[in-house]
């Protein structure tokens, strides 16, 4: 019964997050764009792969080809009821995270008290970087759904049910991020050397194993082969100088961290934030300490290292909060944990304290959300404002299909058009310019006053022996390429 209060408890407080921020528009991101282009053709049965976005390896940082298959095939699911609705997007990303939430609860319930499980999982789930952020249409929020309910199934005790769950979850964590594999990794080690000894090795004893990886393999093979994509993510170690970019990514990572208290208007309370994330920042250090000194053999430990190792290592890893947040809740758990261990010697109950900060850091949040909630309603600057669904009338009606655009966001371009799109180089020189024209040959180049970098609006406006201003608004120019 006590546990059926906890469980209704903190639905009942997830409740809200369905009715906060919920847009009609999206911003220039252009990741959603793939997305949801991915999703729409899984649910029309037509090929991931014909979106409409040109890969341009000279302009790698723009994103892959095609992007794993588990995000657009949850997402095509609101594809098929609802088209292209960003208000049902919105709900659907809202969902992983309360549900994020609810599996992040259930995990520090079995280290902290109720208390302290209730306010972290309040103070997550409303903070304003996590409010913003739901209505980004990315893999990030359903990949730590899945992963974390992957560690918190691997805690329960072992039935038929359960090892079933497990396969398919790590399965689909693998598909909508490669780092999921992670997952069967830690599962692997934790099973033959930190749970069981491999060395009284028995059928039985690791029977509940066998059907977790036997499942994992049929649900991840039907899945690959089912909706099939061509991705092309660079590798983990893929980098030009791997000890930068892992220092590089630890400095920024950490940034963003403490960002999360301090990334958001607090007016006069402002040391609020600062004092969080400080704390935040040093008291997970100290309770990963204390955790591992008295749980050697956890699976979160195991996994929370594994993953940092693997975010700190891969070149596109500095993206904000989003990397961080599969692991945030386990980040939190030794923040608790540190903060109790250097609380001990000063009182010995601790539940007033727990009452205040966490009163404390939920009322630093006030502005922010009074500020999200008046402004939910208002569109976007992104793909969805008046100038842009103008431009894109346009390119619709006056050409010809299938012709080759030029613009810095070609995955939102060919979303809402039926034109094939590529972005050239941010930063590319004249001479580049030429070659990527020669190499990818569009017959149009759109750019944005908001969006396009600088040197790409001056190219097209200055030569006219290379281009011809065919079409304007005040945001928008469209040029014929000259042949």
């Amino acid at each position: 019964m006590k546990k059926i209060i906890e469980y209704g408890l903190i639905i009942l407080c997830m409740i809200p997050l369905f009715f906060i921020n919920i847009k009609t528009s999206h911003d220039w991101g252009d990741d959603f764009a793939q997305y949801i282009h991915q999703a729409k053709n899984i649910a029309e049965g037509i090929s991931q792969n014909e979106t409409g976005y040109i890969f341009n390896a000279n302009n790698a940082v723009m994103g892959p080809q095609a992007y794993p298959t588990g995000f657009p095939l949850l997402l095509s699911t609101v594809v098929a009821f609802s088209g292209i609705d960003f208000s049902a997007f919105n709900l659907f990303t809202t969902l992983f995270l309360a549900l994020t939430c609810f599996v992040g609860f259930l995990i520090l319930r079995l280290h902290v008290s109720f208390l302290a499980a209730f306010v972290t999982t309040l103070i997550i789930a409303y903070n304003p970087v996590f409010l913003y952020f739901k209505t980004e249409i990315l893999s990030d929020l359903p990949f730590a759904f899945f992963s974390m309910l992957c560690i918190y199934i691997i805690h329960k005790k072992e039935n038929i049910f359960l090892s079933l769950l497990l396969g398919f979850s790590m399965a689909f964590a693998m598909h909508i991020r490669s780092v999921g594999t992670l997952l069967v990794i830690v599962f692997v080690i934790y099973q033959l050397f930190f749970k069981n000894n491999i060395r009284h090795f028995s059928f039985k004893q690791h029977l509940h194993t066998g059907i977790t990886l036997v499942s994992l393999v049929l649900v991840y093979f039907i899945i690959k082969f089912s909706f099939p994509c061509n991705t092309n993510y660079p590798s983990i170690f893929e980098t030009e100088n791997y000890w930068h970019t892992v220092n590089d990514h630890i400095s920024y990572n950490s940034y963003h961290l403490s960002w999360m208290f301090r990334g958001y208007e607090t007016k006069y309370y402002y040391y609020i934030g600062v004092i969080t994330s400080s704390c935040l920042i040093v008291f997970s250090i100290l309770g990963f300490i204390h955790f591992f000194k008295e749980n050697k053999k956890s699976l979160i430990n195991l996994y929370v290292v594994g993953y940092l190792f693997i975010i700190m290592s891969f070149k596109f890893s500095d993206a904000g909060m989003r990397f961080l947040f599969p692991v945030l809740f386990f980040i939190f758990l030794y923040a608790i944990i540190g903060l109790k261990k250097s609380l001990e010697s000063l009182m010995s109950n601790t539940k007033w304290f727990t009452i205040c900060i966490g009163a404390l850091v939920l009322f630093s949040y006030k502005d922010e959300i009074t500020k999200i909630i008046d402004t939910q309603d208002s569109i976007i600057d992104g793909p969805n404002t008046p100038f842009a669904m103008e431009m894109f009338n346009y390119i619709n009606t006056s050409t010809e299909k299938n012709c080759v655009i030029e613009f810095d966001k070609p995955r939102a371009l060919a979303l809402y058009t039926h034109v094939n799109a590529v972005a050239f180089d941010p930063g590319i020189s004249p001479e580049d310019f030429k070659r990527d024209l020669n190499a990818f040959k569009p017959d149009y180049i759109l750019t944005c006053e908001n969006v396009s970098p600088q040197n790409i609006k001056s190219y097209t406006q200055n030569d006219t022996s290379l281009c011809k201003l065919i079409y304007t608004n005040e945001l928008f120019k469209l040029y014929k390429v000259v042949r």
